[in-house]
């Protein structure tokens, strides 16, 4: 009996303890979302408009290709040019410069000097469709047709929308005669879909010129909508830091000679088992990654989510399993391993001295370039198989940026006006951007769209039917309205 009632004991001390985890977890994301009184009307917009503006852009066919001697300049002229007779106030107002012959830097002059300015980003190229596949379209993909409430095209979500919307928001707020306090810069690159040299060399004129940003926004997470399990509402993810990126290229050289009389080991066999084997080990699964994304949508997350989360002591197994079980949740935890490219061999009956594979890591924070290589020689284990970078393509998993602060809060606090009550949290996102090249002059880049998307919207970034809804981009454009205006004043609880 006396052994019974302390196992009920422990029991009931136990759940005690797990519950007052839970409410501390839920309490901890609680956000104060800073106040703001604008100094311009609310407004007033005709979703037509920017839809129209969308749709002008989607029609030129601003494709960037790995061979950059395969763009074609005229489309990006055009584009720019278009770009000029829509928005004639940004033109007359802010300074407007080439950057690397094509990617577009504005500057907003501000009324303090002595303020860092905030930056606002998106980026002009897109990736093309696939000739395959153009049967599949609803609407061609670079006609940009406004048509059952949807503007449809390459580049309505992927990111032109960004785009038009943050240029769409300055004109109003140039008519309503706003002037920010700080300086606002515009950066559109012309080459981030082939992670190119705009961004790059736009960082680099304005390191030139002394210029360090307070904060960054570029494309990212964006509000979703019943995407992510076990969690009700909206759900705003704003990007805080980037996996990084690594090519490698492996080799091995073996005895040639005829296939009648194999070797026991030939250069293809010997580069498949060592292949094999990296697949075989993958990279330790960190639950604590995404921690501080769950810990942000506790409050819209089942009771069992709360839990687990809350309490990684007993629950971590379990957590762990669930999420690798996905390769989408999979990625969010642990480096990832993909074999891309394998080459080998000239004829059927020839054995190859020489047979190469492409390897491709995304790499998690906390991670470098170099553990990952020191990791993969260890699994190997062979020195017949050597292995390096493929040039131009590596690169370190980026800072992770601040959220304890008024530009996150500001975000947080537009995203509960515009969506309902939606919650925002942190997250590493999975791809690149043009952001990643900004870390080096500001410690707050994120990477968020402001717009709802649902599992059938994000199908069509880089794919079929890609399009975005007239009143969404009608949405992200009194966003950015809002959002300028927050970013573009002095906080005094920032310094």
């Amino acid at each position: 009996m006396t052994y019974a009632i302390i196992i009920v004991a422990l029991l009931l001390l136990a759940a005690a303890f797990i519950l007052i985890r839970t409410v501390m977890f839920a309490r901890s994301s609680d956000q104060a979302y800073p106040t703001f009184e604008s100094s311009v009307p609310e407004l007033e917009l005709d979703p037509l408009i920017p839809a129209t503006h969308l749709s002008t852009v989607v029609q030129i066919e601003t494709i960037s290709h790995e061979d950059s001697t395969k763009n074609v300049a005229a489309h990006f002229r055009e584009l720019h040019a278009r770009l000029e007779e829509m928005y004639p106030l940004v033109h007359k107002t802010l300074t407007r410069e080439l950057i690397d012959n094509y990617s577009l830097l504005y500057t907003w002059k501000g009324r303090n000097p002595a303020l860092e300015p905030v930056a606002f980003m998106a980026h002009q190229d897109v990736v093309p469709a696939d000739s395959h596949t153009l049967d599949q379209w609803t609407y061609p993909p670079f006609s940009g047709k406004i048509a059952d409430g949807y503007i449809w095209g390459r580049g309505t979500q992927d990111i032109k929308c960004q785009m038009i919307a943050v240029l769409d928001a300055i004109e109003n707020l140039l008519k309503n005669k706003f002037q920010p306090e700080r300086t606002v810069i515009l950066a559109f690159g012309h080459d981030e879909e082939v992670l190119g040299t705009g961004a790059v060399k736009v960082v680099k004129h304005l390191q030139e010129k002394g210029i360090h940003l307070q904060a960054v926004l570029d494309e990212g997470g964006c509000v979703y909508d019943g995407i992510i399990p076990g969690i009700k509402g909206y759900a705003a993810t704003i990007g805080v830091a980037e996996k990084g990126y690594l090519s490698l290229r492996f080799k091995v050289e073996a005895k040639g000679g005829h296939s009648s009389t194999p070797t026991r080991e030939t250069a293809i066999g010997i580069l498949c088992r060592a292949i094999d084997r990296l697949q075989a080990h993958p990279f330790p699964y960190r639950v604590k990654a995404v921690l501080p994304m769950f810990k942000g949508l506790s409050p819209v997350a089942a009771p069992v989510m709360q839990i687990a989360f809350a309490n990684l002591w007993l629950f971590r197994g379990i957590i762990r399993r669930r999420l690798a079980s996905d390769p989408e949740t999979a990625a969010s935890i642990h480096t990832t391993i993909a074999p891309t490219i394998i080459h080998g061999g000239v004829k059927d009956n020839v054995l190859p001295g020489l047979a190469e594979a492409v390897v491709n890591f995304r790499i998690l924070p906390g991670e470098s370039i170099a553990s990952v290589c020191e990791r993969v020689r260890k699994i190997i284990d062979d020195e017949r198989v050597s292995f390096e970078p493929v040039a131009g393509t590596s690169r370190e998993p980026s800072p992770v940026s601040d959220t304890d602060c008024t530009n996150y809060r500001h975000l947080a606090a537009l995203n509960d006006e515009f969506f309902n009550g939606a919650v925002s949290a942190p997250y590493v996102m999975l791809g690149g951007t043009d952001a990643y090249h900004f870390t080096e002059i500001s410690s707050r880049v994120y990477r968020y769209s402001p717009c709802v998307m649902n599992k059938e919207d994000l199908e069509g970034v880089h794919g079929i039917n890609e399009r975005l809804s007239v009143d969404a981009l009608a949405i992200m454009v009194k966003y950015f309205y809002n959002l300028i205006q927050r970013w573009g004043t002095k906080e005094e609880s920032d310094y």
